[in-house]
């Protein structure tokens, strides 16, 4: 889920009363999970005991005389206002500004089998100091264990610590990040605060996709990321290896679609077979096939539409979702998230993944030049092992891959899927078929002269 990528599911309005004592001033309505058409009264205010919500730090707020914390927390998570308006003035340095009205919106909905936990909300602030943003989307890592290894706090940190390094270079196609709060305490949330994309931009469609002049500026934009990673090493001790239980479940799932694809031939399912493996997917992804030197760049690893902010012009404001949950059957969820790669597999998913068959073919070789011209040029020098024809080769290597990741797209039931993301499937299908009959034909035809 993007930075307000999705419309408003629950709505909190407070107006703080014109009392000038602080504690009351900050007891606004709160939202009712036992009665969402209701707003809880005054006397219904959360007032709980710091030991009791470990994720707070209760040294930032006024005790009451029995030595609890009054706090308001927003949409039923363990981030207050209390705790959101103390680091947004602490940020831009308006310590004297008063609590603001404000409005919690709740963006998403998390499912009981979910493993991904980030619940994402927007706060709309009626503060009128123009230093103070208007609105902030919120990422919260709601359901944290203490177990160090667990997914949804690797995916958590992941995510935070990608936006931190991404934040440090100039002129990064992300959000502007206002707080990154890691896990304060082994049982803490991890929370970041950025800026609401949506008063400046718009996000877009996985089953529209992009038009090829949005797909060649989110090339750019991947160029300039890929560049940096080149240059600046640091990253790589922040970010992971996508788990190899990852592959197992796309490859699983995606088998499993095929299968479930109403009429689908049966010659077309033997020929993809070799790359529904998790062997194969993971070999991939890591780069670990021995024939290639390829140096490793930070990849995003969901380069679709519904990831990227579009300006009205289709050009790309920022790129977001750096850790998406990915629902496989009934297992828990995977995550696809920022990782360690090669750089033609976001170049291969944001060509394929966002345009259509015709578009694709009319505009490739265009596209590819496109992202390595704007790669060296971010790099600021030339690339020995990313040559444009390596470039050429990296995309037809990944292309099988992409298909066969598309294809965690389709929903279980294909009454219900989405047309365009149908056609977009078996177009690519079709292709990967096509690839790779011609790449064998070729590798018999040099074996034969070579005997």
């Amino acid at each position: 889920m993007g930075c307000g990528s999705s419309s408003a599911i629950k709505t909190v309005i407070s107006d703080p009363p014109p009392s000038v004592n602080k504690v009351q001033q900050l007891e606004v309505p709160s939202f009712d999970v036992n009665n969402p058409s209701r707003p809880q009264s005054r006397k219904e205010s959360v007032e709980i005991s710091g030991s009791q919500r470990p994720s707070i730090t209760t040294n930032d707020f006024e005790m009451n005389e029995e030595g609890s914390v009054k706090l308001q927390y927003i949409c039923d998570t363990d981030i207050s206002l209390e705790w959101l308006y103390q680091r947004l003035i602490e940020k831009f340095k308006c310590y004297d500004e008063p609590e603001p009205q404000w409005i919690a919106e709740r963006l998403n909905i998390i499912g009981d089998k979910d493993l991904d936990q980030t619940t994402v909300l927007r706060v709309t602030f009626g503060w009128e100091n123009e230093k103070l943003p208007k609105s902030v989307v919120l990422k919260i890592c709601v359901s944290q264990t203490n177990n160090g290894t667990d997914n949804k706090n690797l995916a958590s940190r992941i995510e935070c610590n990608v936006y931190e390094w991404l934040t440090k270079q100039k002129k990064l196609p992300v959000p502007r990040i206002f707080v990154i709060k890691k896990q304060a305490t082994e049982a803490g949330n991890g929370v970041i605060i950025m800026e609401d994309l949506n008063e400046r931009a718009q996000v877009g469609s996985l089953s529209k996709g992009m038009c090829v002049d949005g797909v060649r500026d989110l090339l750019r934009n991947l160029a300039q990321i890929h560049a940096y990673s080149l240059k600046y090493s640091d990253w790589t001790t922040m970010v992971t290896e996508n788990s190899p239980f990852l592959y197992q479940q796309t490859a699983d799932f995606a088998s499993a679609a095929i299968k479930s694809w109403p009429k689908f031939d049966g010659n077309k399912f033997q020929k993809l077979s070799k790359f529904l493996s998790a062997n194969y997917l993971s070999d991939i992804a890591s780069d670990s096939v021995p024939d290639d030197k390829i140096p490793r760049v930070l990849v995003h690893g969901n380069p679709a539409a519904h990831s990227v902010f579009l300006s009205k012009e289709e050009k790309v404001a920022a790129i977001v979702d750096w850790t998406r949950k990915l629902t496989i059957l009934n297992s828990d969820p995977g995550f696809s998230e920022a990782h360690p790669g090669c750089y033609a597999e976001d170049v291969t998913k944001t060509i394929c993944w966002n345009l259509n068959g015709k578009e694709r073919h009319d505009n490739v070789l265009r596209l590819l030049e496109y992202y390595h011209f704007h790669l060296v040029k971010f790099y600021g020098a030339s690339l020995e092992n990313i040559t444009l024809e390596q470039v050429k080769k990296q995309y037809q290597k990944f292309f099988p891959f992409v298909t066969i990741t598309f294809l965690l797209f389709m929903p279980e039931d294909f009454e219900n899927a989405d047309q365009n993301l149908l056609d977009r499937a078996q177009c690519l299908i079709d292709d990967t078929i096509i690839l790779t009959a011609g790449i064998e034909s070729s590798n018999d035809n040099l074996s034969s002269d070579n005997n």
